[in-house]
Parts: C-alpha cells; structure tokens; sequence
C-alpha cells in the first residue's frame, strides 16, 4: 500500500468525513492505483485511528464508487471499463453543458468572474509550458468550479459520480502540445461565452468539448483500461 503522505490526509481527531476527503484527494492524484488492495490495518496505523473508523469510511467511499469490496478479499480501488466510461462520458456531456448554461444565464459575481479568469489565465500558461501535470490539475478545478457557479447541487451530485474514472485517464504524456492548445481553445472559447452572458455559446462548447474528451478515452490503448 501507498503510504506516501500527500497533505490531504489529517490527524486521527478529526471526522470520519475528513479521512473520507483524505483518500479520495489520494485516488484522484494517482496515489492510489486502479485495482490497488487498500489494508485496513495499514490506514488506521498511518492515520492513528481506530480499525472501526476506517471501516466506516470504506462504506461511504464504496458506496460513492471510489473502492469496491470483494468478497473475502478485501476493499480495492475500482477499475472502470472504457464502455463505462463511455457511458458515463455522454452523461457528462449533458450535465457540464447544463452546468455551463446556468453559469452563463447566471449574473455573477465580481468574485466568480475572477476566478474564471484566473483560472483560464492558469491553463494558458500550462498550455504554453506544455505542463500536464499543471494543466490536468487546473482542469479539474476550472470544471468543477463551472459546475460550483451554476449552484444546482443535482449537477454536482452526479457529476461527482461520472466524472470520476476520469482522473485516471487525464491528458497522457505522449499528449501533444498541438493537442493541449485545441483542448485549451474549448476552454476559451467556454469561458468567453460564460463572461458575456451567452447560454447558447457556453452550452454547446462545453458540450462539444466533453465530447472530445470522450473521443480520447474511444482512441486509448486497452492497457489504460487494466
């Protein structure tokens, strides 16, 4: 098991929630692999807490889909297949692009318009030093905080849940810096029709964006999906 500390992870006083915050922050980071055992003896040692805390956060994080449980073998990190997530792309398609509707039907905030564009200015600089590891993350946050300003807590319920394979699969190493410049252009494309209070523009880039997302999961190799 995967000890490495991530400073997400925190001390044994604090709440089950907390913990559960703690290994889901390691499974999307790749701290945790697909298919990887986690020990409940192990965790509750690293954490200083007791075995009854982390099998109560097991439930909530199998229940929410991040681990599975296997009869007699223990709790694991799940695998998704690419039909899976396949499937899970086209629902995602259909709620960011509602989420990126309401965020540009909404009047925002001087707050809210600053962090698009802060976050819009941070994906052009990953885009320009061809960093992935900075671009994926500044993804992530750009989409989820689209999703935040839309404010319709159904969409981010079920976003929770059918994006996650997806933090597996982000942009390869062997991605190009062609191909990082088109997925930034969605971007840009997506924030400007936000900030000018364009429904129909936001709704349709965001769509078309997603879709291509899941146009890189149909093109991976088999070995992604082991």
């Amino acid at each position: 098991m995967d000890a490495e500390p991530t400073g997400t992870m925190v001390p044994s006083s604090i709440s089950p929630d907390k913990l559960a915050d703690g290994i889901r922050e390691r499974i999307r980071r790749g701290s945790y692999a697909p298919g990887q055992r986690l020990i409940e003896v192990d965790l509750a040692e690293e954490l200083g807490v007791g075995r009854g805390r982390i099998r109560e956060v097991f439930r909530t994080l199998v229940g929410e889909g991040y681990l599975e449980f296997v009869e007699n073998r223990g709790v694991y990190v799940r695998r998704f297949s690419r039909r899976e997530i396949l499937e899970m792309g086209r629902v995602r398609e259909v709620l960011e692009g509602l989420a990126a509707r309401i965020a540009a039907e909404r009047q925002l905030t001087p707050e809210q318009v600053r962090l698009l564009r802060e976050h819009q200015a941070a994906l052009d600089a990953a885009a320009q030093r061809h960093d992935i590891d900075a671009y994926n993350r500044e993804n992530y946050a750009y989409h989820a905080s689209i999703c935040a300003i839309s404010a319709n807590r159904h969409i981010e319920e079920f976003l929770t849940r059918v994006r996650l394979p997806l933090y597996r699969l982000q942009l390869p190493r062997s991605f190009t810096e062609d191909s990082m410049t088109r997925s930034n252009r969605d971007h840009q494309v997506i924030t400007s029709a936000i900030l000018s209070g364009n429904p129909d523009a936001a709704e349709a880039a965001m769509r078309a964006h997603v879709r291509a997302g899941n146009q890189h999961v149909e093109s991976l190799d088999e070995r992604a999906f082991l």
